[in-house]
């Protein structure tokens, strides 16, 4: 089993396909804790995507053939936030971490965080009196640098020294009230303007924020090959 990463490095929509709010194109959340994720089908799909016709054939199966090669939804591990100092940070938090611990058996520290404390990996992001400030909120900030091991870990081009730990209610309320939600129209094109019921809204993944997930080969070790494939051609 390969752990793999995937750091968003332009604003990302991967959709729901039905809307129970205001915005007309959410992007997709677990059902049970409102996070993002990255559903298996789409990371797939476009790795399937990097590879020819004979080379998909092979690899991902024909029509409703199986696959030799599984994927695992990707699932977020850090989630950029603006900051009064630093410009933003990535947040991570403890329920986050041990179930990235749980699914990758990659050793990582997990800190106890209460509510309006925090957990940073460096001094760089912290105001006056260790008071770390993302967005209107302000908490109290302790000093973990082994936090840093997190860049070693995942391999994406992030700041060591920008990453945090916040409790897990803190976390969800970020990534579920912090992504991007952007106003699209659609022009009427014989006259020039916004097309009646052409207005809505459309929410997007914020670009820095990382998920990890696994790829397998189903057959061990009859399809290894072609997992080796897959890895080799997405390598970071």
């Amino acid at each position: 089993m390969k752990k793999v990463f995937y750091h968003v490095l332009t604003p990302m929509h991967i959709g729901s396909g039905t809307t129970l709010s205001l915005i007309d194109l959410p992007i997709q959340r677990e059902v049970h804790t409102d996070f993002p994720v990255m559903p298996s089908s789409a990371i797939k799909g476009v790795v399937r995507a990097s590879f020819n016709e004979q080379e998909q054939e092979d690899i991902f199966g024909k029509g409703d053939e199986e696959g030799k090669v599984i994927f695992t939804d990707g699932k977020i591990l850090l989630f950029p936030v603006k900051s009064l100092k630093g410009v933003f940070v990535w947040i991570t938090s403890p329920y986050v971490l041990e179930r990235f611990k749980r699914d990758t058996e990659i050793n990582v520290e997990i800190p106890k965080v209460e509510k309006d404390n925090s957990v940073v990996s460096s001094n760089n992001v912290l105001m006056n009196n260790n008071k770390l400030v993302l967005e209107e909120f302000t908490f109290n900030a302790a000093i973990n640098e082994n936090l840093k091991k997190l860049k070693e870990i995942t391999k994406c081009e992030i700041d060591e020294d920008k990453i945090v730990v916040v409790s897990d209610d803190v976390f969800k309320f970020f990534v579920k009230n912090y992504t991007e939600v952007n106003a699209r129209i659609k022009i009427d094109q014989e006259k020039g303007t916004v097309q009646k019921g052409g207005l809505w809204y459309e929410e997007l993944l914020p670009a820095e924020t990382v998920f990890y997930g696994c790829i397998d080969a189903r057959k061990k070790p009859e399809h290894q090959d072609q997992l080796n494939k897959v890895i080799g051609k997405n390598k970071q």
